[in-house]
C-alpha cells in the first residue's frame, strides 16, 4: 500500500490539502496514517495551549559553547557525506528498479548526507539519462522526508526537504513535464518559506520557476522572476547565479519573440568570467539559436559545429542532440536540404534513445520537410506513423497526433508538400508540452 507523506498528511490535519478526500479515504483503512495523523492532530492541540508558549528561562549557550556546537555539527555532517558518497556507489549502481530497494536495506542511509549525494549525483546524470536522475531526486525525497527534524540543528531538514523538491521540479521540466514541475516548485516554496533568511533559495528556487513558465506561455511571470533572482543573486555576492538569471532572462525574452534582445542578452554574458565551460558552451547555442532564427546561416552553423563537438566531449549527450537538431534546422533553412538529413536522421534517433518524445518527434517532421525538398516524400508516411505511435504510448495531446494523421493523410494522396510539413511542425511547436527548450544553465549545475 502508498503511503501519503508526512507534509501531505500534516496539510490534510491543517485543513489545507488539495487531496483531502483523497487522504480521508485512505486514512480509514491504514492504521500507520491513521496514526500518524492522530499524532499531527495532538501535536496542533498542545501548540494551541497559550501555556506552551510561555517564555522559557533563558539557556542559552555561552559563545564558547556554540563555537564547540557548530564545529561538532560540522564534523558530522562531513562524516554523513562521506559515508553517503560510499553507498550511492553502491545503491545506484545496476538497474535503476533495485535502487529503491537498495537504499531502503542500506544501513545507516537515512541521512542528510544521503540526501546531499543523491543531489549530487543529479547533477551528473540530468544532462545525460534525466529518467535516472529523476529517479535519484525522488530517492532524495523519500530520504528528507524520513529524517527527524529533531536530529538536526534548527530548520536543517527542512531546508533539505524544500532543495530535494526544487531540484526534483526542476528534472521534471527539464524532461518537458511541466505541471507536475510546478506543483514541485509550489510545494518547495512552502517549505522554503518556513525557514529563516530563505531569500537566497527563493531566488534559485524562482529561476527553476521561470524555466518552467517559459514553456507553458507565462513568459511575462518568468521574466520578472528571472530578473530579481539576478538581482538577489547580486546582492549575495553571487556572480556565477546572476549569470545564470541573465541566461534564463535571455531564454524568456527569446521564447517571446524578442530574438534579437535575447541575441543581445547572451552576447552580454557569452565571455564572462563567472561561466564555467559546459556553461559557455550552453550560451554559444543559445547565440546560435538566435542567429539561425536571424537569418545568419554561415555564423550559426560555425556555432553550432563546435557546440555538438564540445557537448560532446563533455559527456552531455542531451545537450548534444539539441545542439545537433539546431545544426539541422539551420541547414534546412539555409537551403541546404541533402545535407541536414542525415544531420536530422541522426538526431531522431538519438531523442528516441534519451526518451525525449517530443523533441524526437519535432526534427522527425524537420526531416519530413528535408525529404520532401529533395524528392523523396515516399518516407514521410512511415516517419508520421512511427511518430503518432510514439506520442500515443507517451500520452502526448491529442491535437498532435490529429495534426500528424492530417500529414500523413495528405502523403498518402499525394499531396505533401513542404508547406504542409511546415505548417504541421509550427503547430506542435506551439503546443505547450512540445515546445523547444533553449539552454538556461540549471540552479543545480553550479553546485550547491
Amino acid at each position: 500500500m502508498t503511503h501519503f507523506d508526512d507534509e501531505s498528511l500534516f496539510e490534510y490535519v491543517e485543513g489545507t490539502s488539495p487531496k483531502a478526500s483523497e487522504i480521508a479515504s485512505h486514512v480509514s483503512s491504514c492504521r500507520e496514517c491513521a496514526r500518524e495523523v492522530g499524532e499531527q492532530r495532538e501535536l496542533m492541540a498542545t501548540l494551541a495551549d497559550g501555556e506552551v508558549w510561555e517564555p522559557a528561562p533563558a539557556t542559552s549557550p555561552s559563545p564558547r559553547q556554540f563555537i564547540v556546537n557548530v564545529a561538532a555539527f560540522a564534523e558530522r555532517a562531513r562524516l554523513e557525506d562521506e559515508r553517503a558518497a560510499i553507498l550511492c556507489e553502491e545503491i545506484l549502481s545496476g538497474p535503476p528498479a533495485w535502487w529503491k530497494q537498495r537504499l531502503r536495506k542500506a544501513e545507516g542511509a537515512i541521512t542528510a548526507g544521503m540526501v546531499k549525494q543523491l543531489l549530487d549525483r543529479m547533477r551528473t546524470l540530468v544532462e545525460s539519462n534525466p529518467a535516472n536522475a529523476l529517479q535519484v531526486t525522488a530517492l532524495a525525497i523519500e530520504v528528507a522526508n524520513t529524517l527527524d527534524v529533531s536530529e538536526y540543528p534548527c530548520d536543517y531538514v527542512i531546508k533539505l526537504r524544500a532543495q530535494a523538491l526544487r531540484d526534483h521540479a526542476y528534472v521534471l521540466s527539464f524532461m518537458g513535464r511541466f505541471p507536475e514541475a510546478l506543483d514541485f516548485v509550489e510545494r518547495a516554496k512552502r517549505l522554503f518559506d518556513q525557514v529563516p533568511l530563505p531569500e537566497y533559495d527563493l531566488a534559485r528556487l524562482a529561476l527553476v520557476k521561470a524555466a518552467i513558465l517559459q514553456n507553458i506561455d507565462r513568459a511575462d511571470e518568468a521574466a520578472i522572476l528571472a530578473h530579481e533572482a539576478g538581482d538577489t543573486f547580486l546582492r549575495f555576492g553571487d556572480r556565477v547565479r546572476y549569470v545564470n538569471a541573465r541566461i534564463t532572462e535571455g531564454s524568456v525574452v527569446y521564447c517571446g519573440g524578442a530574438i534579437e534582445r535575447a541575441l543581445e542578452i547572451w552576447k552580454s554574458v557569452e565571455h564572462d568570467p563567472a561561466l564555467d565551460e559546459v556553461g559557455s558552451v550552453r550560451v554559444a547555442h543559445n547565440i546560435a539559436l538566435c542567429l539561425s532564427e536571424l537569418r545568419q546561416p554561415a555564423e550559426a552553423v560555425e556555432y553550432l559545429v563546435r557546440c555538438v563537438a564540445q557537448f560532446e566531449m563533455f559527456g552531455k549527450e542531451t545537450e548534444r542532440t539539441r545542439s545537433r537538431a539546431v545544426l539541422g534546422r539551420t541547414l534546412l533553412l539555409a537551403g541546404r536540404p541533402a545535407d541536414a538529413i542525415p544531420v536530422l536522421r541522426q538526431t531522431w534517433c538519438e531523442f528516441e534513445q534519451l526518451d525525449m518524445i517530443a523533441d524526437a518527434g519535432l526534427v522527425a517532421l524537420e526531416l519530413a520537410e528535408a525529404l520532401v525538398t529533395t524528392n523523396q516524400a515516399n518516407e514521410v508516411a512511415a516517419i508520421c506513423r512511427d511518430v503518432i505511435a510514439q506520442f500515443t504510448r507517451a500520452g502526448m495531446a491529442s491535437r498532435a497526433i490529429t495534426a500528424l494523421s492530417f500529414l500523413r493523410e495528405a502523403v498518402a494522396i499525394g499531396q505533401a508538400s513542404t508547406s504542409i510539413v511546415r505548417h504541421v511542425h509550427a503547430f506542435l511547436r506551439q503546443l505547450p508540452a512540445e515546445q523547444p527548450r533553449l539552454f538556461a544553465a540549471p540552479p543545480t549545475g553550479f553546485g550547491e
